[in-house]
This record gives C-alpha cells, structure tokens and sequence, in this order.
C-alpha cells in the first residue's frame, strides 16, 4: 500500500497536500500541515491513507490520525509517530473480514502494550525500585472512514471536530484535567497504562463534510467563532477548496493566538459517498453472464468438463480439468433460475470472495478468480468423498466416538470463521464433506455473514432469515441475526441427527417464520430414539440446541469438552429437578394414571 501522506518528526515545517480517492463510491480528499512552533522539536505526528486497492477500500476503508508525544516523556517524538504509522500498517493487516471496530481495537492494544512495555525503572544504590518514568508516551485520535460511517478512536487531548453546514461540533473529549490558569495534566495516553479505555464514536457521513484533527497546540488557543470565521471563509467552494492552505491558514492562526506548543492540523474532507440506487447495485452483480448447463466434453473458458457432480434448481457443480494446468478442480455455476434475483448473486460472490481469504484444513479452498471471465462461476479444489448426509444413511447407528471425532472437526472449521467475524449461518449434513480418509470440509458458505462486508452500504439488505429449515437457529428466525452460538446451535442438531436419524425439534416443511419466543420449541430427549445414550450425552445436546442463545455453551470448546465427558454439575442439576421438569411426558402419563385410578375406584365405591 502507498501511504498518501505522513509528517516526520523534526523543526521542519511538514506539510501534507490534497490527495483525492477516485474510484467510484466513498471518495475523500486530504490536507495537513505541522510545524515545530516555538518549540525545537516537534513531537507532533499525523498520517492518512487512502487504500490503492479497491477491495481494502471496501472491507477496511479510509485512515485519518494525528498523535502528539507527551513533552515530559523521553521518547515523545518516537511514539508519535510510531502511533500513525504503525497503526495505519497493522490496521490494513488485519483480516478483511474483522469489523471497523474490532481491527482497530486490536491494533491500538498492542501499540499500547508495546509502548508501555518500554518504560523505565531507576533503581537506588540498594537495588530497590527508587523511581518509574513513561518514555514513550502520546496522545492518539484515528477517524476511519468506511462507506457511509466514520468510525473515531480516541485517547488523550488531540481532538475530531466536524464542521458540516457551518457549524463546528466536538466529536471527541479531551482527556485531561487543567490546574490552575495553564497547568494541563494528561490522564489519558498510549503507553501510560498496561490497561487502556479507548474511547469509540461512529458518525453517519455527508458529502462535504470536512473532520478537523488537531493537537492541543491548535484547538487550545483558538476559539469555536475563529475557527468557524476561517473555515467559512475559505471554504465557500468546496469543489476547489485547498485542504493543505487551510490546514496551514489554521496552524498559523493559533501561533499568531500565542500557542506556545507544536502545531498541528489535518483536514479529511468527504467528497462523495456511496450512495447506489438498487437498481444500480443489481446492475453490478449482472455483469457477468450465467454460464447455461454445461455437458460432460464442454468447455468453459481454460476448464473442460469431466463429470456432473449436482444439478439443482440453485446450482450446478461440475468436476473438470484445467488445461493450463491438468488440475482436478471443482466448477460452481449459479443456476439461470436466478439471473434476476440479485440477493442470490451476492451470496454467490461472496461465497467466492470469502473463500480466497480463508485458509483452514477443514474448510473448501477457493481458488482466486478471473476477473477477465465474462462468465460467473468459482472453482475450488475436488473433494474426493460424500456428504454427511450420505454418510449417517451408510452409518445408522454411529457410536459416540465417531459422532465425537467429526464433530471436533467441524468446531475446528468453525473457530476459524469465527476468528475472522464470520458465520456460517447454513450448516447443514449436505454442506459437510467427508473425504475417503475422514477428513472433514465445510463447503457451501454462500449464506455467510461477514463483519466487514455488513457495515458496508453498497450491498444488498436481506429481507429473509438465511438458514435451512429444521437446521436455523431459534434468534436468527426471531431476530434476522445471527453469530457464532447461531452456527453451535446448527452444529447440536447435526449431533442429534447423526446419532439419531431425527431431529431434536418436531421437523418443519419450512422455515416458520411465525415464532415469536424462545417457548415454542420444545427438545425432544435422544432417549425417544436410542435408549442406549446416556443421559449426560443427552444433556449436552440439550443444553446445545437451547432455543434461547443465553442458555447455550458460549465456546465451541465448553460444548465439545461436554461431549467428551460427563458434565456432573449439569447431570446433578437435571436430578435436582422435579419430575415436571425434568419429564414432562413421564408426568403427565402418571398423572392420567392416578386420575383414571382414582375414576374407576370412585364408580366402585
């Protein structure tokens, strides 16, 4: 990545010049300038990116940050602008499918941690800790800008003001304690505790919109009226405006005010936003053409096709051959039923797009595609196996222990999707895969849900729980929602049916989209069908396909480390129940017992 601007620490004016984003959608343009004031060292710093890839411009979006080393620490001017740069770096390496908020918090935690890690101890002529001193220490504001939303972190007193429509308004709050008429004191910094509290705004964005980022050496000695005075003066054409001149105009008003600081100022001014119609979204998914049903001697563009794997009203899958290569691989085309239904041409690419960026043993790899194709399709690697549905008909009766060692492979697949802050949301027998040597593979993950790609406005919104009926999690037909206890819940009732041939929930045609609580579904115990389980194993199952997500395991590994063994505390809190509770069907057939007992004995006397 090109890093469209940065200052470098020293008594040289810096300056950072207008820079605007083109490609079509978010566009946003920069400005900035620092200098060292009456100080001899500047220990200001402020980055900005825009990302030179249009996929990272997507899943990530625009950087903005400024920094201001602490004077009193020894290595102010270091930790400034190791705040910017890094953050701006590590941020962009972190998966494109983490939100906004949870890459930046893992990236300012470990600057944080490193910064801190770095201080100093002095030790007396009696080898006891005498004093501590901070040396690398600054204030830290970052604005990410991303589709329509601006994302702020904030530590310390550098400070995000919006200007929009001619007024200004603070969108951060200064950490720091004033005493006396110019004592100021620092309560929050990067580096400064092992623990840090960031604090986290989101701001909806509007075209014109122009966020001031600004050191105390600036916004300190100039009032709210000066600031706007000079903004509305300079900012009369937006089309034209010099974003470096007013950043410069700014800085120079405040040393003219007296600042006796570095100063420093950078302006992000929003140029336009992504705002397609639907009709336009829908449009860019039609671009390429739906392939027609293809047979086994046909060719589709460098692959030849072998053998018809499935054919479906969804989809077809085919096994071929690349003849640039002579690879085995696996081709997926949409079915020409839904060449209008725009939904399901976003799942198909995502499926694509997600598949490129995950890499798990237990999981399908996807190979990158060919954007010069006029045809849509994937490919992805061949698979030489059978379902889970095919294999619970070839094995009726498992054993636990069978049952036991897919599953860890399925929670394995699963834990990488939820480190990347992404579900399933589909599982199901027919989307799991076992290969002639056991091995397990997810496949099928066009119904995914991804963290990055949700906050985006350029995509279609769901107007249907995503799911299979019988399989969907309680919340996500209740809600529209769905996490990674949505996907264990899915996994609980493969468990059951594995072990089973039945489902722990009475079975639907489709999916009912008529509930309304957690209440309606009603477990049924695995006893009804094989009496040879155990009770524990049947609490385990209980507790995993739990309607309510509260009452499920929340890891994987609590529900894994359950079917491993005996849970004593659940299996005492089962006994401790009355029998109401624990058999319902039990109660209520011995409660009928009594009564007719109790019917025919009062006819006799």
């Amino acid at each position: 990545m090109t890093e469209v601007a940065k200052t470098k620490n020293d008594t040289a004016n810096n300056k950072l010049t207008d820079k605007l984003q083109s490609t079509v959608g978010l566009q946003v343009k920069f400005g900035g300038y620092s200098c060292a004031g009456i100080k001899a060292e500047n220990q200001d710093a402020f980055a900005a990116l825009v990302p030179p890839k249009e996929n990272d411009l997507i899943s990530k979006g625009v950087i903005a940050c400024i920094a201001d080393g602490v004077s009193s620490a020894d290595k102010a001017a270091e930790a400034s602008q190791l705040a910017v740069t890094q953050f701006i770096s590590d941020y962009y390496s972190t998966p494109p499918t983490w939100s906004t908020q949870k890459s930046a918090a893992k990236v300012i935690t470990s600057l944080n941690q490193w910064l801190y890690s770095q201080k100093s101890s002095a030790l007396d002529e009696d080898h006891y800790l005498s004093s501590q001193r901070q040396q690398w220490l600054t204030t830290f504001s970052s604005m990410i800008l991303k589709s329509a939303t601006g994302y702020i972190f904030h530590v310390g007193d550098t400070r995000i003001t919006l200007y929009r429509n001619k007024q200004l308004e603070a969108l951060s709050q200064d950490h720091n304690c004033k005493q006396g008429h110019k004592s100021v004191i620092l309560t929050r910094a990067l580096g400064a505790d092992s623990r840090l509290q960031v604090d986290v705004h989101q701001v909806s964005l509007q075209k014109n919109d122009i966020y001031l980022l600004t050191c105390d050496g600036v916004h300190e000695f100039l009032t709210k009226k000066q600031v706007t005075t000079l903004l509305n003066t300079l900012s009369s054409e937006p089309d034209n405006l010099e974003l470096e001149r007013l950043s410069k105009a700014l800085v120079e008003q405040a040393l003219a005010a007296g600042s006796d600081d570095n100063v420093s100022c950078l302006l992000v001014m929003v140029t336009n936003l992504p705002n397609k119609q639907l009709a336009e979204i829908e449009t860019e998914l039609r671009k390429k053409a739906i392939p027609p049903a293809l047979e086994i001697g046909q060719t589709l563009d460098s692959f030849k096709i072998k053998k018809i794997i499935h054919a479906s009203n969804r989809s077809h899958v085919y096994l071929v051959e690349d003849s640039d290569t002579g690879e085995t691989l696996t081709l997926k085309t949409p079915s020409a039923n839904f060449t209008e239904d725009a939904l399901y041409l976003q799942a198909f690419f995502r499926e694509a797009w997600l598949g490129e960026r995950i890499n798990h043993v237990n999981v399908m790899a996807t190979k990158p595609f060919d954007n010069n194709s006029k045809f849509l399709y994937h490919i992805s690697e061949y698979i030489d196996g059978q379902t889970l549905t095919q294999w619970m008909y070839d094995n009726p009766h498992p054993s636990i222990g069978q049952v036991r060692d897919i599953i860890k492979q399925i929670i394995s697949a699963l834990r990488a999707f939820q480190r990347l802050e992404v579900v399933h949301r589909d599982l199901k027998p027919d989307n799991i895969m076992i290969d002639q040597y056991g091995q397990i593979k997810l496949i099928d993950y066009g119904a995914v849900f991804v963290a990055s790609l949700d906050e985006n406005q350029e995509t279609l919104l769901e107007s249907v729980p995503q799911g299979s009926v019988n399989y969907i999690a309680p919340e996500t037909l209740l809600t529209m929602k769905a996490n990674h206890l949505s996907d264990l819940f899915s996994l609980g009732v493969i468990c059951y049916e594995m072990l089973t041939g039945e489902l722990p929930y009475k079975p639907n045609v489709r999916a009912n989209n008529n509930y309304t609580h957690y209440q309606q579904w009603h477990y049924r115990s695995i006893k009804q069908h094989r009496n040879d389980l155990p009770l524990w194993l049947d609490l385990t199952l209980q507790q995993a396909t739990q309607a309510n997500p509260n009452l499920r395991p929340q890891v994987f590994s609590e529900f894994y480390a359950n079917l491993s063994k005996p849970n004593i505390e659940a299996i005492d809190e089962y006994k401790s129940q009355p029998l109401i509770q624990r058999n319902p069907v039990k109660f209520w057939q011995g409660t009928s017992l009594v009564l007719f007992i109790c019917l025919m004995l009062s006819l006799f006397y």
